[in-house]
């Protein structure tokens, strides 16, 4: 009996990718990017002071260690297939939690400077942005 709980054990060992640790890291450091260029973008930052600054340092670190990586097309096409099953359903979590994190950031609502994370300052620009939105449409 021993003998095929080894077996299945190896199987299951073999399917799983070996380099799913680099992939992970590679694509946090798109993310930290992503999110640094999305802060950048807002016409009025939704924050000033150490938390913005701290939020765009990480990004600006992640682009560089992305510069010192071969960050090709491919490479993000093979990394996105190996993280596929992964991340199942990350889209619509990051999604529903940005949602109910910017709902915490009513029209002139205030950010905590000293303990403000990078996500609250995502969802502070994202809420700033539909409130906008909402004001030029109406």
């Amino acid at each position: 009996m021993q003998q095929k709980t080894d077996t299945r054990l190896a199987r299951a060992k073999a399917k799983t990718p070996r380099n799913l640790a680099a992939a992970r890291h590679r694509s946090l450091l798109r993310a930290r990017v992503a999110l640094s260029a999305l802060l950048r973008e807002g016409s009025a930052p939704p924050a000033d002071g150490q938390a913005l600054a701290g939020a765009l340092r990480l990004g600006d670190a992640a682009a560089a260690e992305l510069a010192g990586l071969p960050d090709t097309p491919d490479l993000r096409e093979r990394d996105l297939a190996l993280l596929a099953h992964d991340h199942a359903g990350a889209e619509e979590t990051f999604d529903t939690r940005l949602k109910r994190l910017a709902q915490q950031f009513p029209e002139g609502g205030d950010l905590d400077q000293a303990n403000v994370s990078p996500a609250e300052l995502l969802a502070a620009s994202v809420a700033g942005a539909a409130l906008l939105g909402n004001t030029a449409s109406g």
